[in-house]
């Protein structure tokens, strides 16, 4: 009996870590990212050195788990070095996992620890449980493993190319597109070729960044000559709201072909990637709100793939604001700035003046922020049942 629990636990923790490697080879740019924002702080992108070393790191560790998870299908050494190797890893990781829970804002319940990269999101209470499991287990198989209880073997080449395998379809996506309805407002558009219209706007020219820089000015809807302003010193608060508009304005025209204006009274610009749960949910919410005229006009600067966003909109009744979308996860953490996704600002005048992210997002704070009623039972937007959803674009592929 003891023999083939030994057996059972030398795959169980041979498809874990496996998986792992795996699914972050997947997601590179995301584990990059998370590691790099770990060792280096939130503006990361700033350190082109530690970058470097960040990604030789990762790499490293990618590797060291799927010759973990080879290694202790293979009957050699079994006792001698790869469960011991393989349970002082996971107590490592576990270590760190209960000292991000206690000294991050997120905790130990919110985001995603990156154990499997973005293909399949776990916080830090669930990793740390999966963890223990298998560190229970890695002892078992230390302690209980005898010379003559081997493998078939079929099973190492076998095991190794079913998960390697199974790992890699969560890579597949739907490229189902007459579920897309034929809307502009849901053409995706390469945003490092377009330019950037500046000629129906004014530059504000009291926040005017130098255009040696190639840094784009802050902007406003009035032509009214202004008078001129005294020099004053500006604080980090205020420096930070004008990088990110001139950031948000060099990303180049939305959908519908025009710039964002982020000049107006009032302006919402929201920040989602297409995978996160948290931002599939509050898009959704917002589209719900869509006929209340409280609701000023929203731009999204959206993260991932094609088919992703399509899903996405999809998913939200497909309502596609205007919208930019990215594949450089670097570049949309830089417009985060150390925020978590979703992340919503309202500007006006050029300025932002409220924010909400994945930790002080809540649909009645924004609704009552806005001055909006509950309208989705009065003739709000319909959004489809998750049923119908997937019958007509198939199920989500993050499930």
């Amino acid at each position: 009996m003891n023999a083939q629990l030994v057996r059972a636990g030398r795959i169980f923790l041979a498809v874990m870590f496996i998986f792992s490697g795996v699914s972050k080879l997947l997601s590179m740019a995301f584990f990059d990212a998370m590691v790099a924002e770990l060792f280096l702080g939130p503006e990361y992108y700033t350190k082109p050195s530690g970058m470097m070393i960040t990604q030789i790191l990762t790499r490293t560790l990618i590797a060291i788990e799927i010759a973990l998870g080879v290694a202790v299908l293979v009957d050699k050494w079994v006792k001698k070095l790869t469960t011991p190797a393989i349970v002082g890893v996971l107590l490592l990781f576990t270590i760190h996992l209960f000292y991000e829970g206690l000294t991050s804002e997120k905790g130990f319940i919110e985001g995603n620890c990156g154990c499997f990269g973005d293909v399949l999101p776990m916080n830090n209470l669930e990793s740390i449980i999966k963890n223990l499991v298998a560190i229970v287990v890695g002892v078992f198989v230390w302690l209980k493993y005898k010379e003559e209880d081997k493998l078939a073997a079929w099973v190492n080449p076998l095991l190794v190319g079913l998960v390697t395998l199974m790992t890699l379809s969560f890579g597949i996506k739907s490229y189902d597109v007459e579920a897309i309805p034929e809307d502009d407002s849901l053409t995706v558009v390469d945003t490092d070729t377009l330019p950037i219209e500046t000629s129906i706007v004014e530059v504000d020219t009291s926040n005017q960044i130098d255009t040696t820089t190639n840094e784009i000015p802050q902007t406003r809807v009035s032509k009214d000559p202004e008078p001129p302003v005294q020099t004053t010193t500006k604080t980090s608060t205020e420096k930070s709201q004008t990088g990110i508009a001139a950031e948000l304005l060099k990303l180049g025209n939305l959908s519908n072909g025009k710039p964002m204006n982020l000049g107006q009274d009032e302006v919402l610009v929201c920040m989602f990637s297409m995978t996160c749960g948290h931002c599939q949910d509050s898009y959704k919410e917002i589209c719900a709100m869509k006929g209340d005229p409280e609701l000023p006009e929203i731009y999204l600067v959206n993260y991932g793939k094609a088919s992703e966003q399509q899903y996405f909109f999809l998913q939200a009744g497909s309502e596609g604001h205007p919208h930019i979308r990215t594949e450089d996860y670097t570049g949309f953490n830089r417009l985060l700035q150390g925020k978590g996704f979703p992340r919503m600002m309202v500007f006006s005048k050029g300025k932002v003046v409220k924010e909400w992210n994945i930790d002080s997002y809540n649909k009645q704070g924004f609704m009552d922020y806005f001055g909006i009623k509950e309208k989705e039972k009065e003739g709000g937007l319909n959004l489809k049942k998750k049923d119908d959803l997937d019958d007509e674009f198939g199920s989500n592929p993050w499930d």
